[in-house]
């Protein structure tokens, strides 16, 4: 989602409050009491409802119901309203006592398809985030990058994990082929995304490439 970052929608509880309401009018009728309601983080859920049981004489009871919805993601009011409603249709069938078939049986699937058919709404059972845009950029910490090169001309790139660096260091220092070798710091997400290592072992790259990461990336010893 790469929309203008004006119609991205401000979340706090607040606003999911106000959200709430505005959905339980118009879609509910008014019927559903104001839940707890919270922001999440996660980057895997957008919404999620909740509640506890309680046994009582009468056989089980539902209450403290929670409506948490992630501000991960950039969101326009549109698509939080979208997130708040399928939530909302969760919360409306555990309130009423139903039970539905699975979690998007055939009473949530007849009320969403309801609602988006009568009001335009685009909810899904699933909504796909892949080409959305994190609220925040993530942040990428520092490696620590292991560059070898061998006195047959083989150079290894390694993002080693701290912990193991002096265990490495001693076993490099003992091995006749090694050439050279040097301890850096990067932040690069290319280095972040190779696995760290606990072993000598590495990715074999090109001395050419070597030469060019270790003028990017800041040496430590």
């Amino acid at each position: 989602m790469n929309g203008n970052a004006s119609m991205v929608m401000e979340l706090n509880v607040e606003a999911l409050t106000n959200m709430f309401r505005h959905c339980n009018e118009k879609y509910f009728g008014g019927a559903l009491p104001l839940p707890i309601l919270k922001l999440s983080h996660s980057k895997t859920r957008l919404g999620y409802m909740s509640f506890t049981r309680r046994v009582t004489l009468k056989g089980v009871r539902l209450e403290k119901f929670v409506i948490s919805i992630s501000d991960y993601y950039n969101m326009t009011a549109e698509q939080v309203e979208d997130v708040m409603t399928h939530e909302m249709i969760h919360y409306s069938i555990a309130f009423s006592g139903a039970k539905d078939t699975s979690a998007h049986g055939v009473m949530f699937r007849r009320k969403m398809n309801a609602i988006n058919q009568r009001y335009g709404r685009h909810i899904k059972v699933m909504t796909p985030t892949s080409d959305w845009t994190p609220r925040r950029a993530p942040v990428v910490a520092d490696c620590l990058v292991l560059a070898t090169k061998m006195r047959d001309g083989r150079c290894f790139l390694s993002v080693v994990c701290p912990g193991s660096a002096g265990k490495l260091e001693l076993q490099m220092r003992g091995i006749p082929e090694i050439a050279w070798h040097g301890w850096y710091v990067s932040a690069d997400p290319y280095f972040s995304k190779m696995p760290k290592v606990r072993s000598l072992r590495g990715r074999v790259v090109s001395e050419e490439k070597l030469e060019q990461w270790l003028q990017k990336m800041t040496l430590i010893r």
